[in-house]
């Protein structure tokens, strides 16, 4: 299909039916096939339509609807858990008229807001009565959206009606929203798509709109778009002439990535945080639950300041796994990735579900613990996604009895209320979001039967490197590339910076492109099918910007390990002119100098730095090499004495060795070079094709390099 050819579609599809027979849908791809033949009839006759274009899109795309609920249906088919959610829906009954959905959905909505004039001795009972019903309801609508066929224009058109009204319920409009997501990421869903988009254009509830954005993005299909649907790319570019709509673009790339390190973060806090706050806390965990650990009298009398120390230490780990939430990390995935385990999250819906109190899973935890005001402040402002919260209630449930004492006062007191969040910052965008993505997360990660979905997190599809998508090359978001590109070189991620930059358009290829290229390629990185060329990189960045300090120290680093040595030496003085304090300007000159031969310049820098830092390991390293260039054989000697005092570096063995060995000293030096064959496990003939030319320079014939190998 996305080659364009109807013809050879009909005929796959064709054989694919004939193998599995299937009335209804051979009835439509005969159809499909006539309507095919009339229009190549008639353009064999000499006509010229002028809908001809118009025409063919429109049976390609009759004929991809076609194959994608053919292929639904298979799968649905040969899958056992996919079948019992199909089947589940579809015993029911119902009528799945989008009008007969709004109807009992507006109506549930009027019927809970009537309870309010029921006598309060029947008020609960039916309150309760009703939101079990609608749950139950909403569970088989949730099944019936993400199984069904692909939408007709008509069916979107309704469903876009119901999740922008003000007369359903939001948790209700949320749920439906993630269905509709989760099934276009099964198979894109050009109707799917655009209700998603719309929904995210016109919603004024911002729970249900940023489920709208996470959706569409995550349901893009560039592929789909560029032969069958232009439609997507004409509303995504039109979607993108809006400013903001870009910078929630960029938030949402970023949330995305923090999520993708949520099993990274959780190792952070396993390993450096929680070690550090449960060594130094008051309570410790038993086999009976938590207990309070009893201060020992004589602590302060022989250990003053011991107790405030520990305070101290314990506060600063916390305040550190606070900072990592901020800015933006999931530090609740590891401990609570170990909670999905109730039978709650058996159920497929409830993995999107928004949390709410009156659900009937937790509404009589809630109501009958003497911990009411904790559980409901954890829930209104813990920094939690839905999913967790849900966590929360049960687990709470059974550790609720193996709390110490004084601490449960404290909770029927509403006094511990853990890490709380402003409620303005709860309501904020930019919190909703990533409150959803982490559900995704725990989702895609988590579920048991995770495997028969689509995974919008893998690495090997990138769907959640969405800013790569050709779909976003050439248009209004492509000016924030850089933004995004700059923070996941700070991630360290890349691979993706790698695809991101190879989504930049020609016009978009400027200085901070170059530099970033360049960087990627320094670090082993294929970027733009370069092979790898810092070089070029550089030398691009600095025809943009001939004086720039940074570029000019990356076009000098790509010469030098090119050892292209007398380029480098012009690049360095350069830099020198811009900074000539600056250390590292001025010993690479000096290694550019010695590998040139120029060894007395380069000694007199040298001797400069060494001078004024005396305790440069890397300053000596290359003081004591040029000096042994320069055959000043005692005077390195004493350096190398000094560096292999300490902490033994295998390349100070291995220049240690030549000096010895240029000084006639064969036997110590025999000794170091079998040193550093040993620490870094090569093969002994390194030791005369690293320094070839020197050897030959310093007079070392090759009957004296034979016997050197010979006794090595």
């Amino acid at each position: 299909m996305e080659e364009r050819n109807l013809s050879a579609a009909i005929n796959e599809l064709e054989s694919f039916l004939s193998v599995h027979p299937h009335q209804v849908n051979s009835d439509r791809l005969h159809a499909l096939r006539t309507d095919f033949q009339l229009m190549a009839d008639y353009w064999k006759r000499g006509f010229k339509d002028p809908q001809l274009q118009r025409l063919y899109l429109s049976l390609l795309q009759r004929m991809y609807v076609l194959t994608i609920n053919i292929s639904r249906n298979y799968g649905i088919g040969h899958s056992s858990f996919l079948s019992s959610i199909y089947l589940r829906q579809h015993m029911t009954a119902r009528d799945w008229a989008p009008q007969i959905i709004r109807e009992e959905l507006e109506t549930f909505v009027s019927d809970i807001a009537i309870l309010d004039l029921e006598p309060p001795h029947t008020r609960e009972y039916k309150q309760r009565e009703l939101y079990s019903r609608h749950e139950h309801e909403m569970k088989v609508l949730f099944d019936h959206i993400f199984t069904s066929d692909i939408w007709t224009d008509g069916i979107a058109t309704v469903m876009e009606e119901i999740l922008l009204s003000p007369t359903v319920d939001s948790n209700d409009q949320q749920l439906i929203v993630s269905a509709v997501m989760l099934s276009a990421l099964e198979y894109f869903d050009m109707a799917k798509f655009r209700t998603l988009i719309h929904v995210y254009e016109k919603a004024s509830d911002e729970r249900v709109r940023q489920r709208a954005l996470v959706g569409w993005v995550l349901t893009l299909n560039s592929r789909v778009a560029a032969s069958i649907y232009p439609e997507q790319t004409d509303l995504i570019h039109k979607l993108l002439e809006d400013e903001h709509h870009c910078k929630e673009l960029v938030e949402l790339q970023e949330q995305i990535i923090f999520c993708m390190n949520a099993e990274q973060d959780t190792q952070t806090i396993q390993k450096e945080i929680m070690p550090d706050m449960w060594k130094n806390q008051s309570f410790r965990m038993t086999r009976n639950g938590i207990e309070e650990v009893e201060e020992d009298p004589m602590e302060d009398i022989l250990h003053p300041g011991e107790q405030e120390r520990k305070l101290e230490k314990m506060e600063a780990s916390f305040q550190r796994m606070i900072d990592m939430q901020k800015q933006g990390s999931d530090i609740y995935f590891g401990g609570f990735s170990q909670m999905k385990r109730f039978p709650f999250f058996n159920e497929l819906s409830n993995w999107f579900l928004p949390f709410y109190p009156n659900h009937p899973a937790v509404i009589d935890v809630i109501k009958e613990t003497t911990q009411s005001q904790f559980l409901h402040q954890m829930v209104e402002k813990g920094p939690f996604c839905n999913s967790d919260k849900y966590s929360f209630i049960f687990i709470f449930q059974q550790v609720l009895n193996q709390i110490p004492k004084n601490m449960r006062g404290m909770l029927e007191r509403g006094e511990v209320t853990m890490n709380e969040m402003a409620l303005e910052e709860l309501e904020t965008a930019a919190y909703i979001r990533r409150s959803y993505l982490q559900d995704l997360y725990r989702f895609f990660r988590l579920f048991p039967q995770r495997a028969e979905f689509v995974n919008p997190f893998d690495i090997k599809e990138a769907r959640y490197l969405f800013c790569a998508n050709t779909i976003f090359s050439k248009t209004h978001f492509e000016p924030f590339f850089n933004e995004i590109a700059a923070f996941l070189i700070k991630q360290k991620r890349m691979a993706e910076v790698a695809k991101l930059l190879e989504n930049y358009g020609e016009s978009r290829r400027d200085f901070q492109f170059w530099m970033m290229a360049g960087y990627l390629a320094q670090h082993a990185v294929n970027v733009l099918q370069l092979d790898e060329d810092d070089l070029l990189c550089y030398t691009n960045a600095l025809a943009l910007q001939p004086d720039n300090e940074r570029a000019l120290a990356g076009y000098a680093r790509a010469l030098f390990s090119r050892h292209m040595y007398q380029e480098a030496l012009e690049a360095y003085d350069k830099l020198l002119v811009i900074c000539p304090d600056k250390k590292s300007y001025r010993l690479n000159r000096a290694v550019s100098l010695t590998n040139i031969g120029q060894y007395g310049e380069a000694l007199k820098d040298l001797y400069r730095l060494n001078y004024e830092s005396p305790d440069d390991q890397n300053v000596n390293r290359v003081l004591a090499w040029t000096l042994v260039c320069e055959g000043k054989y005692e005077a390195a000697d004493k350096i190398y004495v000094q560096l292999l005092s300490g902490e033994v570096h295998p390349d100070d063995l291995l220049n240690y060795g030549y000096a010895l060995w240029f000084s006639g000293n064969i036997d110590e030096a025999a000794d170091c070079f079998h040193r550093f064959l040993k620490e870094t496990d090569r093969d002994a003939r390194c030791i005369l094709e690293n320094e070839a030319d020197l050897l030959r320079e310093k007079g070392i014939s090759e009957p004296e390099q034979q016997m050197m190998l010979y006794i090595l």
